[in-house]
């Protein structure tokens, strides 16, 4: 104690404290121990706090996406990275007929399932299966019990992609999969998985169709009933035996896994091979699913998708297909082919022979191969045999042969139950006259092999794997494209190169092995000897030294030899003293084989050539330390300083109180971080209280966009270019998850708050219970008396900057029913001129937003009176024009009046929810026309879908990067994106919207501004006529964007079925699935397919069908057509391509001869004709459509025009047909029938003319560009040659100057009089073209 004293007082040792001193001594330990008391009290509460709030997420231990997706599930579930992993694809030509694999036993499967429970658990809707249903016979072992029923789907608007199992490569939309159990064994399936007992699953592949499956009506209800996370019904009673196929007798079987964790692999698969159909209204519905979310600490209400896992490649078992009594039962074979069999010679007396493993191997294990090859010359040429050692062994050299001779060569596996695999392609290989010249850039392998052969007159064997990770000494930096290839050395002569194959993470390089050591007899005898490399001191070497008397691993191939094992080196580490040391823990090489006689081996190895050379060594290497350690040199230098440096510190007790209580404080602001963060949090995960509403502050914290730098233009356009060939999407926009994630995980410290939308009495305005509305950013409503008497200032919507603008847009959900005053009195006070509406009243057959809008006339919402002006229908968005007056219960008053505002509301009515529009023109354009609208002088633009969030924050950054376009050449949509999700969550929703506003905006970029008014389309077509830099108009790089096929194999799915394609008179023009037109299916015919095409015209989106002349075997298809879509106007246009006389079939019935289809009949009621200039006709026939069971009648009038468009008459002539069929269209329904020999040029350009026609009428504005393109999009190939697209512009400028023409002719400035030289306008605009 005096001691203690006199270091803390700096007296010398003979000081004697008094008794003050001592007391205060006393104190200070008091206090310091009373510190430390209470600094562990804390900790150990803020353990138990932590440790409450993990209880809410420790259930969600796995999750098919964010942190416990997939890829993580192994980490936990080690069983999920098994040899049998579940779910395949199953290739039919490698699976195997079994003849005991045939009918099916199902027990009490058609009698009625009642009382059976469906729950959504958050990650799929399972139905727990109520009674005594029954599977057995098959090939099965016993009788299972059915338990539980799941389903796996996809994302329903974006791909098909959303089953486990595929078929020959294809996936289905949806699968089901029935999971039985042995109920002998166990009492029910939960005990069953627990116990590792057998289950058998029986999987259900569905397939889109038409028309809903009426036997899973009560199924798709109770999903709908579950349709929020947590709940759970009671199903509706329907028989089990309609949820299968209609035939059960053809399915493949394989023993495999669950495709959840655990990942158990006691699952016996039965993949049926018939699909059950579904419609897609049905299969919405599963997309509508919702489920809870984890992020960080917050669970987050979001759409159930893709909850399905990804095939497992690694899969080795064998799949067996039933027996139907039809399929040709082989032999009993153990295996596929060997693949990719090539042979070469390596000199004139040898081949070398290399394989691939087969891709199928039927129950049992590769023992080895056999390698046959015999002599072409001669006829009794003997066949030889060549077996390798074991089934790793997929190369052979086989020598002795014959120069100047060809040999035939075969492959085949033999496996360990005496049976042998399929024979492989045959391959012949000539050999060479002579020994070919060397190679100027031999492989080392070869190299080596020649040279061991010489030395020691013994066989050798070279084998070639990839290191698993990178070889780097310690505190060096490993390169990810460095991959180590080893030798080694046995006793067997003839073959090369181990089954495993050698692949590095980006890009390969060959690293060699080289063995360098000789006994001293091989040494003096040896002519060629390799010199040893000296390594510069610059390179990343490692040295390691081993003595004599290690033993090797491997086998020793003679009594005298003695081998040295570099992976005992690798992976002992430093040996004992006497042994030398290695400075490395890692292995990285297999062996290296030594001569008896030497006495040390030093390798070094450097990580840029990575080249292991042995040589001998005379002189034993010390060892840098005698202790067997796996540290480096520098950490040994380290601990020998810290050695030398240890002295005993003695502490003034006032630094430890100090340090205590800074602790105390820090253990204490963390508590209080985590108390805040997990109250907000809570509210995404419970309902039961509400916090107090608090003040906000006005601004977030924003997150830094730096980062994400904004590209140029043209830099963008590549950078989309290289997203989509290189699949990199997902990749961005996961990050752009996680940075919302981080927002959402703790909002406290940020500002972000959303303590309004949770209160008890707002709870009800919100449409949706996880679309809040931040504290800081939401609109805030002038306090207004409620019904209830209440005041109240929420609504669902946020401010949301724009480029260089602050509150440039308000983000809401559509209004309710009880908000619609709530709406109305907010686009009032923020002095709303514009609202975009991106979503329809109804969608899948729900509620997505209320009609907030009258009707007609008027209606009055609270204190506003909304009018409507007018209603503009266009073919994918509408346009409203609405007056407000805030009638303030004053009607009738002058100062009412004069406060009236004009709303102009454009409603896209063409865009999916949780989905993307399958075009990007229309949604350019429609982004375009309604923020042109906006004026300075208005407030923000109102934007709302659903949840006003996806499709919302979609056009948000549409706009605002094309106004960023427009000003700076530049678009940063990540860093723009998330500055404004923390002004709204969860803008921009889905993956498939992230990629579609890059899309838009490569479109925007390319295509530039093709609008153009009348007054300006003289002066616009010449600008597009003028060659640039490179010699080439803007004409034709629009003709190059217009003409270039988007269409992949896959858009063609159901043209190219071999049913269907007789059906087609061209491959060149084929309708592609999004835009083709369906027929209804018949007894007689179950196909829908006809070779026609919808067409996007100015008033709806499939305002013409465009079709090829139908053939004579087609043209019941073609009525049925006209019948199915109502089409009350045939145009038949000339052919470009003259068909002939045969193919030129007469397609409509004569009086003396209707045509008969299965629900209605076609007659002919008249024929006339209609004189059009230049004496030319239009012939036109009137048929009549009654229908067979009741007395519905469809008259239809067909126009064929024998020569359109004349290109011996003027451009003029063209509008006779245009203006005949616009005036026959404006009292008639349905879609306009528009053909010609192939579909194909005449009737697109005929469409789009009628298009811009009614564009010019109504807008006084055509785009050109626009209409080409989507009609060359819904129908690729119509427009194939420039011309055509010439052909469009000179008839509007025909058109355009005709009617200048006639205003100048009625102007009364001008007397009646045409000024010199107008007369001759048309002329020489068509001089242009």
């Amino acid at each position: 104690m005096q001691h203690a004293v006199s270091a803390l007082r700096g007296f010398t040792p003979d000081f004697k404290p008094n008794r003050s001193t001592m007391s205060g001594i006393k104190i200070s330990f008091c206090f310091v121990l009373s510190q430390l008391c209470i600094l562990c009290s804390a900790v150990g509460l803020s353990n138990k706090y932590l440790r409450d709030q993990h209880r809410f997420t420790e259930d969600v231990d796995w999750s098919y996406t964010g942190s416990l997706n997939q890829q993580h599930w192994v980490k936990k579930y080690h069983s999920c990275n098994g040899a049998r992993q579940s779910p395949i694809n199953i290739d039919e030509s490698f699976t195997q007929v079994q003849v005991q694999y045939q009918d099916l036993q199902l027990e009490n499967w058609d009698q009625l399932m009642s009382d059976s429970t469906i729950t959504n658990d958050g990650k799929t809707v399972v139905i727990s299966v109520n009674g005594q249903y029954y599977i057995s016979g098959g090939g099965l072992r016993s009788r299972f019990k059915v338990a539980r029923i799941t389903f796996h789907w996809g994302r329903c608007n974006a791909s098909s992609d959303g089953s486990e199992h595929s078929l020959n490569g294809y996936k289905f939309p949806l699968e089901m999969q029935i999971y039985c159990y042995e109920e002998n064994e166990f009492e029910s399936i939960d005990d069953a998985l627990r116990g590792n007992g057998r289950i058998t699953a029986l999987a259900v592949l569905f397939e889109e169709s038409v028309d809903d499956n009426e036997n899973f009506a009560a199924l798709i209800d109770g999903v709908n009933s579950v349709s929020r996370y947590g709940k759970s019904s009671v199903l509706e009673a329907f028989p089990l035996l309609g949820l299968l196929p209609e035939s059960t007798a053809k399915y493949f079987i394989y023993n495999g896994s669950l495709t959840t964790p655990p990942c158990t692999e006691t699952v016996k698969w039965i993949v049926f091979r018939d699909t059950v159909p579904i419609s897609e209204p049905q299969l919405e519905v599963f997309c509508e699913v919702m489920t809870m979310q984890q992020a960080g600490y917050v669970m987050l209400t979001d759409y159930l998708q893709n909850n399905y896992r990804e095939q497992q490649q690694q899969f080795l078992g064998q799949v067996f297909s039933s027996y139907t009594g039809t399929e040709e039962v082989l032999a009993p074979m153990c295996s596929s082919e060997p693949e990719n069999v090539q042979a070469d010679p390596q000199n004139y007396t040898s081949i070398m022979v290399t394989w691939e493993r087969p891709r199928a191997v039927y129950e049992t294990n590769i023992e080895r191969y056999s390698v046959t090859y015999q002599s072409l010359q001669g006829k009794n040429a003997q066949k030889r045999q060549y077996l390798t050692d074991g089934d790793q062994d997929v190369g052979a050299i086989i020598h002795n042969l014959l120069a100047n001779n060809s040999y035939v060569v075969q492959v085949v596996a033999l496996c360990t139950n005496g049976l042998t695999g399929r024979m492989s392609d045959q391959v012949i290989v000539d050999m060479p006259l002579e020994d070919p010249e060397n190679d100027p850039d031999p492989s080392v392998v070869s190299t080596q092999l020649e040279e061991f052969t010489e030395e020691t007159s013994q066989p050798s064997l070279f084998t070639s794997r990839t290191s698993s990770k990178p070889w780097v000494l310690p505190g060096r930096t490993s390169s990810s494209k460095s991959s180590i290839y080893e030798t080694t050395s046995t006793n067997h002569p003839d073959f090369l190169f181990p089954a495993i194959k050698a692949t590095t993470s980006s890009e390969q390089q060959w690293i060699t092995v080289e063995s360098r050591s000789f006994s001293p007899d091989q040494a003096r005898s040896h002519v060629k000897r390799p010199s040893s490399r000296i390594l510069p001191e610059d390179e990343d070497t490692m040295l390691v030294t081993d003595y004599e008397g290690l033993k090797s691993r491997t086998t020793v191939s003679s009594p005298n030899e003695e081998q040295l094992s570099l992976p005992t080196l690798l992976t002992r580490g430093v040996l004992d003293q006497d042994k030398g040391q290695v400075w490395m823990s890692k292995p990285s090489i297999t062996s290296v084989t030594s001569a008896p006689n030497a006495e040390s081996s030093t390798i070094y190895v450097t990580s840029n050539t990575l080249l292991v050379s042995v040589k001998n060594v005379n002189e034993p290497t010390r060892p840098l330390f005698n202790e067997a350690s796996n540290s480096s040199p520098q950490s040994r230098v380290g601990m020998v300083g810290g050695t030398e440096r240890e002295k005993r510190t003695v502490v003034p007790l006032a630094v430890v109180s100090t340090l205590a209580a800074i602790c105390l404080l820090v253990l204490i602001s963390i508590l209080i971080y985590w108390r805040k963060c997990f109250q907000t949090t809570h509210l995404y995960v419970e309902d039961k209280a509400s916090p107090r509403v608090v003040t906000a502050p006005s601004t977030p914290l924003l997150l830094n966009t730096e980062e994400h730098a904004a590209l140029p233009v043209k830099e963008f356009v590549k950078h989309v270019t290289d997203l989509h060939s290189n699949n990199t999407f997902s990749k961005e926009f996961e990050s752009l998850k996680e940075s919302y994630e981080e927002i959402q995980s703790c909002t406290v410290d940020m500002g972000i708050t959303t303590d309004s939308s949770n209160h008890p009495d707002n709870k009800c305005k919100n449409r949706y219970i996880n679309i809040l509305a931040y504290d800081h950013s939401r609109v805030k409503l002038n306090h207004n008396v409620e019904k209830d008497g209440k005041t109240g200032d929420y609504i669902n919507a946020s401010y949301v900057d724009g480029y260089k603008h602050p509150k440039a847009y308000i983000a809401a959900q559509g209004p309710l029913k009880t908000s619609l005053e709530d709406f109305w009195r907010m686009v009032w006070e923020q002095n709303v001129s514009v609202i975009v509406m991106i979503t329809n009243l109804l969608e899948k057959g729900r509620r997505k937003c209320d009609q907030y809008w009258p009707m007609e006339n008027q209606e009055e919402y609270g204190s506003f009176l909304v009018t409507l002006k007018s209603t503009k229908t266009l073919a994918y968005y509408t346009k409203r024009t609405f007056t407000l007056r805030n009638i303030n219960n004053k009607k009738g008053s002058l100062k009412s009046r004069s406060q009236e505002r004009t709303i102009d509301q454009y409603h896209y009515t063409q865009w999916p929810d949780m989905g993307v529009p399958e075009y990007t023109l229309p949604v350019l354009k429609f982004v375009q026309k309604s923020s042109e609208t906006w004026s300075a002088d208005s407030g923000p633009v109102v934007v709302h879908c659903s949840a006003g969030v996806g499709r919302t924050g979609t056009y948000i950054v549409i706009d605002s990067m094309l106004k960023q376009i427009k000003a700076e050449g530049t678009v940063n949509i990540m860093g723009f994106l998330k500055h404004i999700r923390t002004q709204r969550n969860y803008l921009v929703q889905t993956e498939e919207q992230y990629v579609f506003i890059h899309n838009v905006l490569v479109e925007a970029i390319r295509s530039k501004e093709t609008q153009v008014s009348a007054s300006h389309i003289h002066a616009y077509v010449s600008d597009l006529l003028t060659p640039g830099p490179k010699g080439k108009t803007h004409l034709e790089k629009q003709f190059k964007l217009i003409s270039q096929k988007c269409a992949i194999q896959d858009d063609y799915v159901t043209a190219l079925k071999e049913c269907n394609i007789p059906k087609n008179r061209t491959s060149a023009l084929m309708p592609v699935e999004r835009s083709r037109v369906s027929l209804s299916s018949t007894v007689a015919d179950s196909s829908d397919y006809i070779n026609a095409s919808y067409i996007m015209g100015y008033h709806q989106s499939c305002e013409f069908i465009i079709t090829q002349r139908p053939l004579s075997s087609t043209i019941q298809d073609f009525w049925r057509m006209i019948w199915d879509h109502n089409a009350q106007i045939i145009i038949s246009l000339p052919d470009t391509q003259n068909l002939s006389e045969e193919e030129e079939c007469v397609y409509w019935p004569t009086k003396e001869q209707p045509i008969s289809c299965d629900t209605f009949t076609v007659t002919l009621a008249g024929e006339d004709q209609i004189c059009l200039s230049y004496e030319e006709s239009l012939v036109v026939h009137d048929f009549i459509l009654e229908a067979l069971k009741d007395d519905y009648v469809l008259e239809v009038r067909c126009y064929q025009a024998p020569h359109w468009p004349n290109p011996d008459r003027p451009i003029s002539n063209a509008f006779e047909l245009i203006n005949i069929i616009r005036e026959e269209s404006a009292h008639r329904e349905g879609a306009i029938m528009v053909h010609d020999g192939y579909g194909g040029s005449s009737a697109g350009i005929l469409c789009s003319l009628i298009t811009l026609i009614n564009q010019l009428e109504e807008e006084n504005m055509v785009d050109v560009y626009l209409t080409a393109r989507m009609t060359n999009l819904m129908r690729p190939g119509v427009f194939s040659d420039i011309e055509q697209y010439q052909f469009l512009y000179k008839a509007i400028l025909s058109l355009v100057s005709t009617k200048e023409d006639e205003k100048t002719l009625h102007s009364t400035e001008n007397n009646g009089n045409i000024p010199a030289g107008s007369a001759n306008i048309t002329e020489s605009l068509e001089s242009l073209m």
